[in-house]
C-alpha cells in the first residue's frame, strides 16, 4: 500500500495579476498552449477568475494574483506532466510581472478495496491515540488533518482526509486523501532576473513532489520505495484551485 498520486498544479502568484489575461487566443499564440487541444467545456474569462479545461486532463485557472496550472496523473491518451513547461512559458511571457511565489501541490490518495472503514480507521487507530473522544454522538466522528511542516527549501503544508470514492466498477471505495501544498519564495529584481527565478523554482516540481511521496509512504503509510499502479485507483474529487499559503 502506497500513495497514488492522482494530480499536479503548479501556481504562480504575481501582484496585480488580471485574470483576464488568460484568454485563449494569449495562451494559443503565445504557445503556452498547443492550438489543437480541444475544451473539456466553454472557458470561462472574466477580471475576477478565469477556467479553461481541456480533454487532455489539463487545466488552468486564474483568481486576482495568481494562475495555475493543473494536470491529472498521465493517461493513454497524455502520458507525461506538461504542466512545468506552460508555467515556465506564461512566466517568459509576462518578464516585468511582480512575481512573489512559485507553489507546487502535490494531490494523491491511499484506497481501502477490502475495507469499507478502511480510511476511517485508519485516521483513528494509525494516527489518533485512543480515546472516549471518538465514541461521541449518533455517528463515528469525522477528521480533517492539516499539518505544516518547516524545510530547507521551504514550508510544505500538508491536509489529510477521509473520502468516499466510486471505483471503476461502481462499488463505493473508502480512501485517504492526501493534499500537500508547498510554496517557493521568488526573488530577484523585477524581469528577466525575476522570470528566471520563478523557472527555476518551477523546475522543482518533481523533487517536491519525491518529498511528499516520501512523507506519506514513510511516515503515515510506513513504507519505504513504494510506488503504486494507477490502474485501478479511483479518482478522487477535484483540487481546491489556486490554492497556496504566502
Amino acid at each position: 500500500m502506497s500513495i497514488s498520486i492522482q494530480e499536479i498544479s503548479i501556481i504562480i502568484a504575481a501582484k496585480d495579476l488580471n485574470p483576464s489575461i488568460l484568454n485563449p487566443d494569449f495562451l494559443k499564440y503565445s504557445d503556452i498552449v498547443p492550438s489543437d487541444w480541444e475544451y473539456d467545456q466553454q472557458p470561462v474569462i472574466s477580471n475576477s477568475g478565469a477556467r479553461i479545461s481541456y480533454k487532455n486532463g489539463i487545466r488552468i485557472t486564474a483568481q486576482p494574483n495568481r494562475v495555475a496550472f493543473a494536470q491529472v496523473a498521465p493517461t493513454k491518451e497524455q502520458p507525461e506532466f506538461l504542466i512545468h513547461t506552460m508555467a515556465a512559458n506564461f512566466a517568459e511571457k509576462l518578464p516585468n510581472a511582480d512575481y512573489l511565489a512559485v507553489g507546487v501541490n502535490p494531490r494523491g490518495l491511499v484506497p481501502f478495496f477490502d475495507n469499507e472503514r478502511g480510511a476511517h480507521e485508519f485516521l483513528f487507530h494509525k494516527l489518533f491515540a485512543a480515546g472516549s473522544w471518538q465514541d461521541f454522538g449518533q455517528a463515528p466522528a469525522q477528521a480533517a488533518i492539516q499539518l505544516s511542516y518547516v524545510l530547507e527549501q521551504g514550508q510544505l503544508n500538508l491536509a489529510i482526509n477521509e473520502a468516499k470514492l466510486k471505483g471503476q466498477d461502481g462499488k463505493s471505495v473508502s480512501a485517504v486523501v492526501f493534499s500537500g501544498n508547498y510554496n517557493y519564495p521568488v526573488r530577484g529584481d523585477i524581469g528577466i532576473k525575476r522570470v528566471q527565478n520563478v523557472k527555476e523554482r518551477i523546475q522543482l516540481w518533481q523533487s517536491t513532489v519525491a518529498t511528499f511521496q516520501q512523507l506519506v509512504n514513510e511516515r503515515f503509510i510506513g513504507v519505504a520505495n513504494a510506488s503504486a499502479s494507477n490502474s485501478d485507483i479511483p479518482i478522487a474529487p477535484p483540487a481546491v484551485e489556486n490554492e497556496m499559503v504566502l
